[in-house]
Order: C-alpha cells, then sequence, then structure tokens
C-alpha cells in the first residue's frame, strides 16, 4: 500500500480514535470527508485535557523521516523519546512517537502549530501523545521545547488544569481527488 494511503488511513484512525465524527465515502479515487472535527490544540491546557500521556523527555535516538508518496516533502517524523518525568499517563521509560512534518529545502521539519514543535534529536520537550494503534506506537498530539524547569512547570500547571475542552471545530466537506489505483 502507498505511502500517502497509510498516512491517511493513520490520520483517520487517530480522528476516530478522539472521539470525532468521520464520513468517509471513496469512488474512482475520490474521496470525500465530511464533519471532520478536532479539538482545540490552542492551549497546553487543552492540548493536556485531551492527550491521556504527558510526558518530559528528551529525543534520544535520530529521527527518520517517511514521505508522503504524493508530496515528498511532507510526511510522517518517527522519533524515540526517553522519558524524564511523567506528568499524566502510565509511567514509561521510553516512547517511539510518529509525527506529521513538513520537510524543508535545508533539510529540517516544520509544523503549522506553535505547540506542535518538530522534534529534533538531542532536544528536552514536553509532550502530549495519543495511542496510534496496535502496533504500541504513539502519535504526537502536541510538543513543545522544554529547555528549563519553566516549561516543566507551565506543562505541570496545565495538567493539573484538567481543562473543560470547548466543542470540537470541524470542516463541513472536503473532496480529494486522485487517480484510481491500477488493478
Amino acid at each position: 500500500m502507498r505511502t500517502r494511503i497509510w498516512i491517511a488511513i493513520a490520520a483517520v484512525g487517530l480522528i476516530s480514535a478522539a472521539g470525532t465524527g468521520v464520513y468517509v465515502l471513496t469512488t474512482d479515487g475520490e474521496v470525500t470527508v465530511s464533519s471532520v472535527c478536532t479539538p482545540p490544540a490552542s492551549t497546553p491546557e487543552y492540548i493536556a485535557a485531551y492527550a491521556p500521556t504527558v510526558v518530559i523527555g528528551t529525543v534520544t535516538a535520530p529521527t527518520r523521516f517517511v514521505p508522503d508518496a504524493g508530496d515528498p516533502s511532507t510526511g510522517v517524523q518517527e522519533a524515540t523519546l526517553t522519558v524524564e518525568k511523567t506528568l499524566k499517563g502510565p509511567q514509561q521509560h521510553e516512547f517511539d512517537l510518529s509525527q506529521s512534518v513538513t520537510r524543508t529545502v535545508q533539510g529540517t521539519y516544520t509544523t503549522a502549530e506553535p505547540l506542535y514543535q518538530p522534534l529534533v534529536t538531542g532536544q528536552r520537550y514536553a509532550v502530549a501523545v495519543l495511542d496510534r494503534g496496535q502496533d504500541g506506537g504513539r502519535w504526537v498530539w502536541g510538543a513543545e521545547r522544554a529547555p528549563d524547569e519553566t516549561a516543566d512547570e507551565r506543562w505541570t500547571s496545565a495538567v493539573a488544569a484538567k481543562a473543560v475542552l470547548p466543542s470540537a471545530t470541524c470542516d463541513d466537506t472536503r473532496t480529494i481527488t486522485s487517480p484510481p489505483d491500477p488493478v
């Protein structure tokens, strides 16, 4: 199966697991997604309220980029995070994480959200983690560099706040057309 299809399946699975409404129809390469709703991720409090696990740790293994077959500048970055502190969720020593990113011309990664920073080997982060699926891996829901105790305190407070999430934001219908796979 093409990487783009796997990424789409992972995204739909992530959204479905997040308790959102998704309706998908496929016909000869046309995919229609209706009422895709996601919870807000604009503050550490919202991210911490939604994610079942929030940790502080350091990216200890080199990151690996798996490009999308349809657009090689986008894809999934895979990284290993060694956990220093668990702020929410079960205690674990290490996580293998996946994160949706865009690759820049310089070979670095970028994301659109300030609280969804690309993980960099050797850097310390506060990371909100979602279960990704049966393989035991995890998906990054939020990530912010945590170079010092100030960041630790910010995310500890965010978890303690137990924020009540406002209504999910929704995009109505999106239609993506791609050529059908050859039979």
